[in-house]
């Protein structure tokens, strides 16, 4: 009988062990390459890269990627377009919102917000051909939530303000705020000579 017990229970052991393994060598990875550790179920990572798109003072290309750590496909709305370079393609873009830090009040305010009914409108020098889908994200998958922007291009950044993106993963009129995720906040690096005579344009 106990012998009968310890080949069931063995097995169950072994397995739980590999999971908790998987999960933490998953975790440590996540910490060494991001700087912090993330929760089971959809998480919104901010990115940069080095890039110049003819700003004075811009330096970086800031973007967010969704990822889905939770054990069920999860469905997104989303923008299928074709820009203004029709050598680029068609591209895909989820409803997002930008917004900074505001230190003396201690809270976020939107500065950008790309969601709710003028979410994949058609517009000049920009999209000129869009439709409205839904996507799946399976467990495990991740998608980039829109193109590189210059988000410290934005007139409301300055170098070493606080940023972060929050992409929606419903949406209506207004934007569903509250099944939005934000993501981790990051840094703007960008030092903008501004003039105000002469509007930027944050996307490529």
């Amino acid at each position: 009988m106990k012998l009968r017990k310890a080949r069931v229970i063995l097995p169950v052991i072994l397995l739980v062990v590999i999971v908790c393994l998987f999960i933490a060598g998953f975790e440590l990875n996540h910490h060494r390459t991001y700087g912090h550790f993330v929760t089971y179920g959809l998480h919104v990572e901010p990115l940069n890269d080095d890039a110049y798109i003819g700003i004075p003072g811009q330096t970086k290309m800031y973007w967010a990627r969704l990822s889905n750590y939770s054990l069920r496909s999860v469905t997104l709305p989303a923008c299928h377009y074709m820009t203004d370079d029709l050598a680029a393609g068609w591209g895909t873009e989820y409803p997002y919102a930008v917004q900074r830090f505001d230190t003396s009040s201690e809270t976020w305010r939107t500065v950008a917000d790309a969601n709710g009914e003028w979410f994949c409108r058609p517009y000049g020098l920009g999209k000129v051909e869009t439709h409205l889908v839904s996507q799946t994200l399976s467990p495990g998958a991740s998608v980039d939530v829109m193109e590189g922007e210059a988000t410290g291009a934005r007139d409301q950044f300055r170098q070493g303000d606080t940023a972060r993106f929050v992409v929606f993963t419903k949406l209506d009129k207004s934007g569903d705020w509250n099944t939005a995720i934000p993501s981790v906040p990051f840094r703007i690096e960008d030092n903008v000579i501004r003039d105000e005579s002469n509007p930027l344009r944050v996307k490529h």
